[in-house]
Protein backbone atom coordinates (compact mmCIF):
# COMPACT_ATOMS: atom_id res chain seq x y z
CA UNK A 1 0.00 0.00 0.00
CA UNK A 2 1.45 4.01 -1.05
CA UNK A 3 1.61 6.31 1.29
CA UNK A 4 -0.38 9.85 0.56
CA UNK A 5 2.79 10.87 -0.94
CA UNK A 6 3.69 8.40 -2.73
CA UNK A 7 0.00 7.87 -4.25
CA UNK A 8 0.12 11.63 -5.12
CA UNK A 9 3.14 11.68 -6.73
CA UNK A 10 2.47 9.06 -8.38
CA UNK A 11 -1.00 10.88 -10.30
CA UNK A 12 0.59 13.16 -11.11
CA UNK A 13 3.71 11.88 -12.47
CA UNK A 14 1.04 9.64 -14.83
CA UNK A 15 1.69 6.55 -13.21
CA UNK A 16 -0.77 3.92 -11.52
CA UNK A 17 -1.17 4.94 -7.42
CA UNK A 18 -2.87 2.29 -5.76
CA UNK A 19 -6.17 4.55 -5.36
CA UNK A 20 -6.95 8.11 -6.16
CA UNK A 21 -5.57 10.81 -4.31
CA UNK A 22 -7.69 12.75 -2.67
CA UNK A 23 -7.64 17.05 -1.13
CA UNK A 24 -10.11 18.53 0.87
CA UNK A 25 -10.84 22.38 1.40
CA UNK A 26 -13.52 23.76 3.10
CA UNK A 27 -14.48 27.33 4.60
CA UNK A 28 -14.13 27.54 8.48
CA UNK A 29 -17.93 27.39 9.48
CA UNK A 30 -17.77 23.83 7.23
CA UNK A 31 -15.23 22.77 8.95
CA UNK A 32 -16.52 23.79 12.13
CA UNK A 33 -19.71 22.00 11.65
CA UNK A 34 -17.69 19.03 10.70
CA UNK A 35 -15.50 18.72 13.41
CA UNK A 36 -19.35 19.20 15.75
CA UNK A 37 -21.22 16.33 13.91
CA UNK A 38 -18.22 13.32 14.24
CA UNK A 39 -17.60 14.35 17.82
CA UNK A 40 -13.80 15.20 16.25
CA UNK A 41 -11.34 17.52 18.06
CA UNK A 42 -9.21 18.30 15.41
CA UNK A 43 -8.43 19.00 11.68
CA UNK A 44 -6.56 15.38 11.90
CA UNK A 45 -9.32 13.53 12.41
CA UNK A 46 -11.25 14.78 9.57
CA UNK A 47 -8.75 14.40 6.81
CA UNK A 48 -8.41 10.84 8.44
CA UNK A 49 -11.91 9.82 8.52
CA UNK A 50 -12.16 11.18 4.40
CA UNK A 51 -8.45 9.59 3.33
CA UNK A 52 -7.22 12.33 2.59
CA UNK A 53 -3.52 12.90 0.98
CA UNK A 54 -2.62 16.16 0.70
CA UNK A 55 -2.42 18.54 3.70
CA UNK A 56 -1.36 22.51 3.54
CA UNK A 57 2.06 23.87 5.37
CA UNK A 58 2.19 27.84 5.55
CA UNK A 59 4.82 30.32 7.49
CA UNK A 60 3.87 32.65 10.44
CA UNK A 61 3.32 36.33 9.58
CA UNK A 62 5.69 37.57 11.80
CA UNK A 63 5.92 41.19 10.05
CA UNK A 64 4.42 44.82 10.83
CA UNK A 65 1.15 44.92 12.77
CA UNK A 66 -1.50 44.78 10.74
CA UNK A 67 -4.56 47.00 11.23
CA UNK A 68 -7.82 45.68 12.43
CA UNK A 69 -11.02 48.19 13.01
CA UNK A 70 -14.66 48.10 13.06
CA UNK A 71 -15.92 50.69 10.22
CA UNK A 72 -18.99 53.01 10.83
CA UNK A 73 -21.74 50.46 10.23
CA UNK A 74 -19.62 48.14 12.91
CA UNK A 75 -18.37 45.97 10.42
CA UNK A 76 -14.97 44.48 11.09
CA UNK A 77 -12.47 45.71 8.46
CA UNK A 78 -8.74 43.59 8.07
CA UNK A 79 -5.64 44.71 6.33
CA UNK A 80 -3.61 42.59 4.56
CA UNK A 81 0.25 42.69 4.59
CA UNK A 82 0.42 43.70 0.82
CA UNK A 83 -1.67 46.79 2.40
CA UNK A 84 -5.11 46.26 0.97
CA UNK A 85 -8.09 46.12 3.56
CA UNK A 86 -11.13 43.77 2.80
CA UNK A 87 -14.29 44.37 5.10
CA UNK A 88 -16.18 41.31 6.34
CA UNK A 89 -19.85 40.95 5.64
CA UNK A 90 -21.73 38.33 7.20
CA UNK A 91 -24.24 36.08 5.56
CA UNK A 92 -26.66 33.40 6.97
CA UNK A 93 -24.43 30.80 5.62
CA UNK A 94 -21.29 32.77 6.41
CA UNK A 95 -18.99 35.80 6.66
CA UNK A 96 -17.26 37.00 3.17
CA UNK A 97 -14.16 39.55 3.01
CA UNK A 98 -14.45 41.82 0.15
CA UNK A 99 -11.78 44.39 -0.79
CA UNK A 100 -12.89 47.72 0.50
CA UNK A 101 -9.46 49.47 0.03
CA UNK A 102 -7.36 49.21 -3.33
CA UNK A 103 -3.56 51.15 -1.95
CA UNK A 104 -2.18 50.95 -5.81
CA UNK A 105 -5.33 52.92 -7.40
CA UNK A 106 -3.87 55.26 -9.51
CA UNK A 107 -0.49 53.93 -10.49
CA UNK A 108 -0.36 54.33 -14.18
CA UNK A 109 3.65 54.42 -15.19
CA UNK A 110 6.70 52.52 -14.61
CA UNK A 111 8.19 54.85 -11.83
CA UNK A 112 4.63 54.82 -9.94
CA UNK A 113 5.11 51.06 -9.63
CA UNK A 114 8.67 51.08 -8.53
CA UNK A 115 7.86 53.21 -5.55
CA UNK A 116 4.54 51.08 -4.25
CA UNK A 117 5.45 49.50 -1.01
CA UNK A 118 5.82 45.57 -1.04
CA UNK A 119 5.67 42.77 1.82
CA UNK A 120 9.29 42.03 2.44
CA UNK A 121 9.76 37.93 2.73
CA UNK A 122 11.65 38.58 5.84
CA UNK A 123 8.31 39.14 7.24
CA UNK A 124 7.59 35.58 7.77
CA UNK A 125 9.13 32.90 9.81
CA UNK A 126 10.18 29.94 7.85
CA UNK A 127 11.49 27.95 10.70
CA UNK A 128 7.93 26.23 11.46
CA UNK A 129 7.81 24.97 8.33
CA UNK A 130 9.52 21.45 8.45
CA UNK A 131 7.89 21.06 11.96
CA UNK A 132 4.72 20.82 10.14
CA UNK A 133 5.74 18.84 7.31
CA UNK A 134 7.14 16.35 10.16
CA UNK A 135 3.68 15.84 11.52
CA UNK A 136 2.68 14.10 8.27
CA UNK A 137 5.38 12.28 7.46
CA UNK A 138 3.02 9.80 4.93
CA UNK A 139 1.29 12.96 3.41
CA UNK A 140 1.88 15.00 0.37
CA UNK A 141 2.65 18.62 1.85
CA UNK A 142 1.15 21.78 0.18
CA UNK A 143 1.66 25.24 0.04
CA UNK A 144 1.04 28.42 -1.65
CA UNK A 145 -1.63 31.30 -1.77
CA UNK A 146 -2.87 34.16 -4.25
CA UNK A 147 -0.65 34.51 -7.04
CA UNK A 148 0.56 37.42 -8.80
CA UNK A 149 -2.60 38.28 -10.73
CA UNK A 150 -5.33 37.41 -8.19
CA UNK A 151 -3.36 40.04 -5.39
CA UNK A 152 -3.20 42.61 -8.43
CA UNK A 153 -6.83 42.54 -8.32
CA UNK A 154 -6.61 43.53 -4.40
CA UNK A 155 -4.30 45.72 -4.54
CA UNK A 156 -6.21 47.83 -7.42
CA UNK A 157 -9.77 47.19 -8.98
CA UNK A 158 -9.75 45.08 -11.60
CA UNK A 159 -11.15 46.98 -14.55
CA UNK A 160 -7.97 49.63 -13.31
CA UNK A 161 -5.64 46.97 -13.75
CA UNK A 162 -7.08 45.36 -17.13
CA UNK A 163 -6.86 49.33 -18.57
CA UNK A 164 -2.78 49.40 -17.37
CA UNK A 165 -2.53 46.19 -19.41
CA UNK A 166 -3.96 48.11 -22.76
CA UNK A 167 -2.43 51.64 -22.40
CA UNK A 168 0.46 51.14 -20.17
CA UNK A 169 1.57 47.74 -20.78
CA UNK A 170 5.08 48.11 -19.49
CA UNK A 171 3.47 49.39 -16.05
CA UNK A 172 1.49 46.35 -16.01
CA UNK A 173 4.02 44.15 -16.33
CA UNK A 174 6.43 45.49 -14.02
CA UNK A 175 3.47 45.46 -11.09
CA UNK A 176 3.57 41.72 -12.30
CA UNK A 177 7.01 41.23 -12.24
CA UNK A 178 7.75 42.80 -8.85
CA UNK A 179 4.58 40.44 -7.78
CA UNK A 180 6.72 37.27 -9.03
CA UNK A 181 10.21 38.58 -7.43
CA UNK A 182 8.36 38.26 -4.32
CA UNK A 183 6.76 34.78 -4.91
CA UNK A 184 10.12 33.59 -5.88
CA UNK A 185 12.02 34.64 -3.07
CA UNK A 186 8.91 33.57 -0.34
CA UNK A 187 8.53 30.28 -1.96
CA UNK A 188 12.37 29.69 -2.38
CA UNK A 189 12.56 30.05 1.46
CA UNK A 190 9.47 27.69 2.02
CA UNK A 191 11.24 25.00 0.10
CA UNK A 192 14.27 25.11 1.50
CA UNK A 193 13.11 24.89 5.08
CA UNK A 194 10.89 22.10 3.80
CA UNK A 195 14.39 20.30 3.19
CA UNK A 196 12.63 18.26 0.81
CA UNK A 197 9.27 17.13 2.00
CA UNK A 198 7.26 20.03 0.06
CA UNK A 199 5.59 18.32 -2.80
CA UNK A 200 3.20 20.85 -3.95
CA UNK A 201 3.64 24.72 -4.39
CA UNK A 202 -0.30 25.96 -5.19
CA UNK A 203 -0.40 29.88 -6.61
CA UNK A 204 -4.29 31.02 -7.02
CA UNK A 205 -4.93 32.77 -10.32
CA UNK A 206 -8.35 33.08 -11.31
CA UNK A 207 -7.79 33.73 -15.14
CA UNK A 208 -11.59 33.08 -16.28
CA UNK A 209 -14.90 33.80 -15.73
CA UNK A 210 -17.45 31.63 -16.20
CA UNK A 211 -17.95 31.95 -20.07
CA UNK A 212 -15.17 33.00 -20.99
CA UNK A 213 -11.15 34.33 -20.00
CA UNK A 214 -10.85 37.38 -18.63
CA UNK A 215 -8.56 38.31 -21.39
CA UNK A 216 -7.56 37.20 -24.59
CA UNK A 217 -4.83 34.37 -24.93
CA UNK A 218 -2.56 36.26 -26.62
CA UNK A 219 -2.81 38.91 -23.57
CA UNK A 220 -2.21 35.96 -21.21
CA UNK A 221 0.87 34.96 -23.05
CA UNK A 222 2.23 38.42 -23.25
CA UNK A 223 1.43 39.35 -19.71
CA UNK A 224 1.59 35.85 -17.59
CA UNK A 225 3.58 33.13 -19.46
CA UNK A 226 7.15 33.91 -18.38
CA UNK A 227 6.73 34.39 -15.39
CA UNK A 228 4.43 31.06 -14.75
CA UNK A 229 7.98 29.61 -16.60
CA UNK A 230 10.00 31.46 -13.82
CA UNK A 231 7.65 29.82 -10.93
CA UNK A 232 7.21 26.45 -12.08
CA UNK A 233 11.03 26.23 -12.79
CA UNK A 234 11.69 26.81 -9.05
CA UNK A 235 9.24 24.24 -7.69
CA UNK A 236 10.58 21.66 -9.65
CA UNK A 237 14.49 22.72 -8.77
CA UNK A 238 13.59 21.85 -5.53
CA UNK A 239 11.92 18.21 -6.65
CA UNK A 240 8.17 20.01 -6.16
CA UNK A 241 5.33 20.04 -8.29
CA UNK A 242 3.28 22.86 -9.65
CA UNK A 243 0.05 23.16 -9.07
CA UNK A 244 -1.81 26.20 -10.93
CA UNK A 245 -5.43 27.02 -9.49
CA UNK A 246 -7.61 29.24 -11.50
CA UNK A 247 -11.40 29.35 -11.46
CA UNK A 248 -13.45 29.77 -14.78
CA UNK A 249 -13.13 28.88 -18.62
CA UNK A 250 -9.64 28.20 -19.07
CA UNK A 251 -9.72 25.93 -21.28
CA UNK A 252 -7.85 27.83 -23.84
CA UNK A 253 -5.12 28.40 -22.32
CA UNK A 254 -4.27 24.88 -21.10
CA UNK A 255 -2.00 24.12 -24.03
CA UNK A 256 0.62 27.24 -23.14
CA UNK A 257 0.08 25.97 -19.24
CA UNK A 258 1.38 22.80 -20.44
CA UNK A 259 4.26 24.49 -22.31
CA UNK A 260 5.23 26.42 -19.14
CA UNK A 261 5.65 22.84 -17.35
CA UNK A 262 2.62 23.48 -14.99
CA UNK A 263 1.63 19.95 -13.39
CA UNK A 264 -1.15 19.68 -12.11
CA UNK A 265 -4.76 22.67 -13.15
CA UNK A 266 -7.64 22.80 -10.84
CA UNK A 267 -10.01 23.06 -9.98
CA UNK A 268 -12.22 22.31 -13.04
CA UNK A 269 -15.51 24.19 -12.54
CA UNK A 270 -18.81 23.30 -14.61
CA UNK A 271 -18.17 25.46 -17.12
CA UNK A 272 -17.93 26.11 -21.33
CA UNK A 273 -14.84 23.18 -22.30
CA UNK A 274 -13.97 22.24 -18.89
CA UNK A 275 -16.07 18.39 -19.20
CA UNK A 276 -13.95 15.81 -18.20
CA UNK A 277 -14.50 13.46 -21.31
CA UNK A 278 -13.15 16.29 -23.85
CA UNK A 279 -10.64 17.58 -21.14
CA UNK A 280 -9.08 13.47 -21.17
CA UNK A 281 -9.32 13.30 -25.12
CA UNK A 282 -7.04 16.24 -25.40
CA UNK A 283 -5.00 16.54 -22.92
CA UNK A 284 -4.88 13.26 -20.83
CA UNK A 285 -1.67 12.08 -20.01
CA UNK A 286 0.09 15.52 -20.32
CA UNK A 287 -0.91 17.63 -17.24
CA UNK A 288 -3.09 16.17 -14.01
CA UNK A 289 -6.78 17.53 -13.38
CA UNK A 290 -8.23 18.13 -9.98
CA UNK A 291 -11.29 18.78 -8.60
CA UNK A 292 -14.58 19.06 -10.48
CA UNK A 293 -17.41 18.36 -8.35
CA UNK A 294 -19.83 20.90 -8.64
CA UNK A 295 -19.78 23.34 -5.67
CA UNK A 296 -22.49 25.54 -7.13
CA UNK A 297 -24.91 23.01 -8.04
CA UNK A 298 -24.92 19.57 -7.06
CA UNK A 299 -23.50 19.58 -4.19
CA UNK A 300 -25.77 22.72 -2.99
CA UNK A 301 -28.62 20.98 -4.33
CA UNK A 302 -27.98 17.15 -5.55
CA UNK A 303 -28.94 14.05 -3.58
CA UNK A 304 -25.74 12.19 -2.35
CA UNK A 305 -26.53 9.60 -4.74
CA UNK A 306 -26.65 12.15 -7.62
CA UNK A 307 -22.91 13.30 -5.78
CA UNK A 308 -21.55 9.60 -6.00
CA UNK A 309 -22.67 9.40 -9.77
CA UNK A 310 -20.85 12.57 -10.62
CA UNK A 311 -18.00 11.88 -8.42
CA UNK A 312 -17.56 8.13 -10.21
CA UNK A 313 -17.95 9.74 -13.46
CA UNK A 314 -15.18 12.09 -12.50
CA UNK A 315 -12.49 10.11 -11.04
CA UNK A 316 -13.49 6.77 -14.03
CA UNK A 317 -12.87 9.98 -16.68
CA UNK A 318 -9.98 11.77 -15.70
CA UNK A 319 -7.60 8.97 -14.28
CA UNK A 320 -6.02 6.88 -16.87
CA UNK A 321 -2.30 5.56 -15.54
CA UNK A 322 -2.84 8.26 -12.55
CA UNK A 323 -3.85 12.00 -13.95
CA UNK A 324 -6.23 12.82 -11.79
CA UNK A 325 -6.97 14.26 -7.93
CA UNK A 326 -9.91 13.80 -6.12
CA UNK A 327 -11.75 17.13 -5.03
CA UNK A 328 -14.82 19.70 -5.26
CA UNK A 329 -14.54 22.37 -7.60
CA UNK A 330 -13.73 24.99 -5.12
CA UNK A 331 -14.05 24.95 -1.05
CA UNK A 332 -16.77 23.02 0.59
CA UNK A 333 -19.17 26.02 1.81
CA UNK A 334 -21.72 26.42 3.81
CA UNK A 335 -24.58 25.32 2.14
CA UNK A 336 -23.53 22.25 0.98
CA UNK A 337 -25.66 18.87 3.35
CA UNK A 338 -22.76 16.96 5.09
CA UNK A 339 -24.33 13.99 3.40
CA UNK A 340 -23.03 15.53 0.27
CA UNK A 341 -19.79 16.19 1.54
CA UNK A 342 -19.35 12.20 2.79
CA UNK A 343 -20.84 11.40 -0.62
CA UNK A 344 -17.56 12.94 -2.69
CA UNK A 345 -15.14 10.53 -0.39
CA UNK A 346 -17.21 7.18 0.39
CA UNK A 347 -16.71 6.80 -3.45
CA UNK A 348 -14.87 3.49 -4.25
CA UNK A 349 -11.03 5.36 -4.81
CA UNK A 350 -9.27 1.96 -5.41
CA UNK A 351 -7.42 1.79 -9.42
CA UNK A 352 -7.90 -1.76 -10.72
Amino acid sequence: MMTSRERVRAAITHQNPDRIPAAFEAVDSVRKRLLAHYGFTSYDQLIEKFGIDIVPVTPRYIGPPLKEYRNEKGQLVRQSYWGYEETLYETAIDTYGITSYYPFHGAETVEDIDRLPFPDPDWFDYSSIKEQCDKYPDKAIITGHEGPFQIVTFLMEMDEFFMLMVDEPEAAKRLLERMVDFELEYYKRILEAGEGRIDIIRPHDDYGTQISLLFSVDMWKEFFMENTKKLTALAHKYGAFYQQHSCGAVRPIIPYLIDCNVDVLEPLQKVEGLDPDSLQAEFGGKITFHGGIDTQDILPHGTPEQVSAETAHYMHTLHQNGGYILMASQCFEGDVPIENIEAVYQVDRSVQ
